[in-house]
């Protein structure tokens, strides 16, 4: 029997369960993370001090797996333009506008992206929507929109927060895209190490200037954030995400990152001491909606029996 190609895929497998499931507990749990880090550390330092030891560290994983980590002369520019929408702009934008806005909020302005995503693949790879992906992506938006609530008023109090965060979920969405699209013929851990290591390369470059002070011994939680940026959010969560890209449509794997935002958001309650209400438990339910529609597999077509001669 012949198996679906990642074209004709319209669910995730079970072999994308895994990473969906590293995903959505490692980037979830990150965005309380990611504030102490960066209410301690300038948002391009604290990035400085981690994208470089996580993208060694997927380097080491490619080279001691049997991988190779050489990268063909033609390929470079294609991948330092991966580089920097993937990684430069999505961590650019989304630390600065994450020091003025609560975690949870700025995960589900951020995890926008598949709504994006979708768009640009429909441009760029001629990906088909079904009607059931655009319900269950209106399904997905909506629980985001609910969940924004009364948060309404960030966009008036600080708006170039939100505009810097939603100009990251389309640089992302776009670099995603635009990964589907090339298809660089390289082994997952070495493209996303390369990735990971140019796209720090200008945020390193501009983090002096946009430095609050010297460089100081962190505290103990802003070291647990850069430890938790560099092993799991870096590394193994960077691993799963590029993996689901790879082997899976755009509209499948974007939509696979939906539950990341409401775990963002339920973290940040937790570590935060925020308690959730109708809002959050209203979006848990529309996005679990939204998941089942996008990824759950349709059933099969039974086929039509022989007729006897």
């Amino acid at each position: 029997m012949r198996r679906p190609t990642a074209a004709t895929q319209t669910h995730i497998t079970p072999a994308a369960l895994l990473p969906v499931l590293v995903l959505t507990l490692v980037w979830g749990c990150n965005w309380p993370v990611l504030k102490f880090g960066v209410s301690e550390l300038a948002p391009l330092t604290f990035r400085a001090l981690t994208l470089p030891f996580a993208a060694l560290g997927m380097l080491a994983v490619s080279r001691f797996s049997g991988g190779s980590i050489r990268v063909p002369r033609p390929l470079w520019g294609k991948l330092l333009v991966l580089a920097l929408f993937n990684i430069s702009g999505w961590n650019g934008l989304v630390l600065f506008g994450l020091q003025q806005l609560p975690a949870g909020r700025s995960a589900i302005l951020a995890y926008t992206m598949p709504i994006w995503s979708v768009l640009f693949a429909m441009a760029l790879l001629h990906e088909p929507l079904s009607k059931r992906k655009l319900v269950g992506m209106a399904f997905g938006m909506a629980g985001m929109a609910v969940l924004l609530g009364d948060d309404i008023r960030h966009f008036q109090r600080t708006p170039m927060a939100a505009l810097l965060i939603l100009g990251a979920a389309v640089s992302w969405a776009f670099g995603t895209v635009l990964l589907r699209k090339w298809k660089l013929s390289l082994p997952p851990n070495t493209l996303s190490g390369w990735m990971m290591l140019l796209g720090w390369l200008p945020l390193a470059l501009l983090a002096p200037a946009f430095a609050t002070g010297p460089l100081a011994l962190p505290s103990p939680g802003a070291l647990f954030a850069i430890l938790y940026n560099i092993l799991l959010a870096g590394t193994l969560a960077h691993w799963a995400w590029f993996t689901l890209v790879r082997t899976l449509p755009v509209a499948v794997s974007s939509m696979s990152s939906l539950p990341v935002p409401i775990v963002g958001v339920f973290a940040g309650m937790l570590v935060l001491g925020e308690r959730p209400g109708p809002a959050e438990w209203t979006s848990l339910a529309l996005v679990v909606v939204a998941m089942l529609l996008v990824l759950w597999p349709p059933k099969a077509v039974p086929a039509p029996m022989a007729s006897d001669a």
